[in-house]
């Protein structure tokens, strides 16, 4: 049976996710707002800060491609690419638009939709952690 992380995932989450374990802690703690919970939680999950603050600017509005390359500041190829994880995980929502051509206008899943999903990971993780504990413990 092949394991998707193994023994250097669990060294991995002790080492270098600590901080995002100790800020999710603390946002917990302190009453964060939902949005910066998730937020530090998806960094947690290894989206990059610029994929964050593109599901957070469709949090507020629907924008196309073009939209979001202006407000960032960043090329059309690098939007793309991050739209596109984004749209896999099923963080946002596109739709086709009308107008003097068709195009994509992109909109983030409400807040509760992405917190499902991201629960959903962190369960496939702890499964995993789980079943590599259970094999190290039949083992020794």
């Amino acid at each position: 049976m092949q394991h998707l992380y193994g023994n250097s995932f669990i060294v991995y989450i002790i080492m270098v996710k600590r901080n995002y374990i100790a800020d999710i802690e603390k946002a917990l703690k302190e009453g964060t707002e939902p949005i910066a919970l998730l937020n530090v939680i998806l960094g947690f999950l290894n989206f990059k800060p610029i994929e964050i603050k593109i599901y957070n600017l469709l949090l507020t509005s629907s924008l196309t491609i073009k939209q979001i390359q202006n407000l960032l500041n960043l090329s059309e190829r690098t939007i793309r690419k991050y739209i596109r994880r984004l749209d896999q995980e099923g963080f946002i929502i596109k739709r086709v638009e009308a107008g003097k051509r068709l195009k994509y206008v992109y909109t983030a899943v409400p807040i509760l939709e992405a917190w499902k999903k991201v629960k959903g990971k962190i369960e496939e993780i702890i499964d995993e952690i789980t079943r590599v504990l259970e094999i190290k413990a039949v083992l020794f």
